[in-house]
């Protein structure tokens, strides 16, 4: 492929080589065969669970250097501290990742009409190119914010004019970002290749970014993003009415989503990334089935879930308290139990209450990939458990959630989406009365924790988008990919301040642990994760990542001002 302008690279670079072995690009789009060929290599886009050894993924781990982007989450303390890195990077793996995937995208969009096949399948492919092009502007907006926005394939390197162009407003690249999946959904196959985007997923994530986009203008601007929640609502609407798609109505469904070899009959799954050992392998067992301390849940996340009565364990008679981990268990949602190993606790020292020999940075063990039955387990780069992309339950959440912010929610949104979810695993579901009371079996929720000083900071919201938020974060826990934007686009960077939010540097109740076991407490008796170390996020930072200063010096040496992030 000649002339294709690479917008991440250290100087004034351009492409000249070939789309694939053997062909050039007057030889290559002759056939839809080709075009199917050239478009698999988006899918490599989707981390999901990580490649062989590598922990560049969607779930689970987390990082907060600039060249590799932000995946931080409140849910998980990371088994090394990490605080957010003060000065930017030359680089920036999202960056750089990004912008080819777009190149790939224009290249596609403009030789198609050169293809001889039939107009439906070049309306298909047209598709696929614009939905991942949707998807990776998309992608760059969470992490930049305001970017070059480039739809057009550029052939001269000496454009300087059409290359060195300035960032688009982000409200600008996001309206494009919806025109394309838009018209994505328009274009694709109902069905395809197994495993492939269609239009079922195109609506998939038209609705993540339409959640996305309208509660952002809503919590950092001010502005109206109703038409994005709309949109939203109608995508999650489409899906629900498909018939395609389906929760699995049994208590180990849940984990089944996250732990199973193959996911390809799973009703609940939209898109997935399929592992196949000798093919394409992961580490995401291995690594938490270590004696390598790994990444333990937050005393934030384990006081979210609710008890069996669908009540927090501030308000429910059924809570036990926390002095020992069965107490802590005991009655507790299920999904809980999934996530965490139930055999016991281990911070940094003793292993004598765990099989497996697993230690964890807060004493609670992630047990949420762990299947008996798998082969290689504790094995790095031999994991095969399959990763989902676009789940039916995030489907159902991001409907709810959207009715609620749209200000419209009604009992039956509740019993068509979150309240499944809840009924799945015998969790008594909610009772809508007003935006502000929200009941389970006669009694209203009052989560002392939603009206607390961390959520004074940004703003309180109303019972019912709190209650929401809670089965959204119980139903995706772990999947730090979407936590970490949840919270950036609901203003909730402080969450992942350890001076306003002790509780996501703590862990297990010291009681619980080992009698060998060596921690530090706080003066309530909880584990210190780090006690020496403190992140702390700025609001007038932390909310983007910044621009690589090798773009900025890029545009510089052709006498154009390309301006840094606020703070950086």
């Amino acid at each position: 492929m000649s002339g294709l302008l690479l917008l991440h690279t250290g100087c004034n670079d351009f492409l000249d080589r070939d789309p694939l072995d053997g062909f050039t690009d007057d030889t290559y789009w002759t056939s839809e065969a080709n075009v199917k060929t050239y478009g698999w290599l988006f899918y490599d886009q989707f981390k999901a669970y990580g490649i062989a050894t590598g922990t560049t993924a969607e779930f689970y781990f987390q990082a907060s250097n600039m060249t590799s982007s932000i995946n931080i989450s409140d849910d998980l303390t990371n088994n090394t501290f990490l605080p957010y890195q003060i000065n930017p990077g030359s680089a920036n793996s999202d960056w750089k990742d990004q912008y080819e995937y777009i190149r790939r995208a224009n290249v596609m969009l403009e030789r198609i009409p050169e293809v001889p096949m039939e107009t439906e399948a070049a309306a298909h492919w047209e598709g696929v190119a614009r939905f991942f092009r949707a998807l990776s502007y998309y992608k760059l907006v969470q992490r930049f914010g305001d970017v070059p926005y480039y739809d057009k394939v550029i052939e001269d390197p000496n454009d300087v004019q059409n290359i060195y162009i300035p960032r688009m407003d982000r409200n600008e690249v996001m309206q494009k970002v919806w025109e394309d999946i838009t018209k994505a959904i328009e274009l694709l196959r109902e069905s395809d290749e197994a495993n492939s985007v269609t239009k079922y997923v195109a609506l998939a994530l038209k609705a993540r970014i339409g959640v996305y986009e309208g509660t952002y203008r809503k919590y950092h601007q001010s502005a109206d993003g109703s038409t994005f929640l709309q949109g939203a609502k109608e995508a999650d609407a489409a899906l629900m009415t498909s018939g395609k798609y389906a929760i699995q109505m049994n208590r180990d469904a849940f984990k089944a989503v996250y732990n199973s070899e193959d996911l390809g009959g799973n009703s609940e799954i939209i898109l997935y990334k399929n592992y196949s050992l000798g093919i394409l392998s992961n580490s995401i067992q291995a690594y938490t089935n270590t004696s390598t301390v790994g990444n333990g849940m937050t005393k934030a996340a384990f006081e979210s879930y609710v008890c069996a009565d669908g009540l927090p364990i501030s308000q429910s008679p059924l809570y036990e308290g926390d002095n020992k981990l069965e107490h802590a268990l005991a009655n507790r949602d299920p999904r809980l139990l999934a996530t965490v190993d139930s055999e016991g606790v281990s911070f940094r020292g003793s292993v004598n209450s765990l099989s497996r020999a697993r230690k964890s940075s807060t004493g609670y063990v992630i047990h949420l990939f762990y299947d008996e039955n798998s082969s290689n387990v504790t094995t790095t780069g031999q994991n095969t458990i399959d990763a989902p992309i676009f789940s039916y339950a995030e489907v159902l959440l991001n409907y709810a959630e959207a009715c609620a912010e749209l200000g419209t929610i009604t009992q039956n949104d509740l019993d068509m989406s979150v309240n499944i979810l809840r009924n799945r695993v015998g969790i008594t579901p909610l009772t809508y009365v007003s935006d502000e009371v929200v009941m389970v079996d006669g009694v209203t929720i009052n989560d002392p924790k939603r009206t607390s000083a961390l959520e004074q900071i940004s703003g309180v919201v109303p019972s019912i988008i709190w209650e929401i938020r809670r089965e959204r974060r119980a139903e995706l826990m772990t999947w730090t990919a979407i936590r970490y934007y949840d919270l950036m686009r609901w203003k909730k960077g402080d969450y992942l301040d350890h001076t306003k939010n002790p509780d996501v540097a703590l862990g297990v109740k010291g009681s619980a642990l080992a009698p060998d076991d060596v921690a530090t407490l706080n003066e309530e008796g909880y584990v210190y994760a780090y006690p020496e170390s403190h992140r702390t996020f700025d609001p007038e930072k932390n909310y983007l990542n910044a621009i690589p200063t090798g773009q900025i010096d890029l545009y510089v040496s052709e006498g154009v001002s390309f301006p840094q992030n606020p703070g950086w």
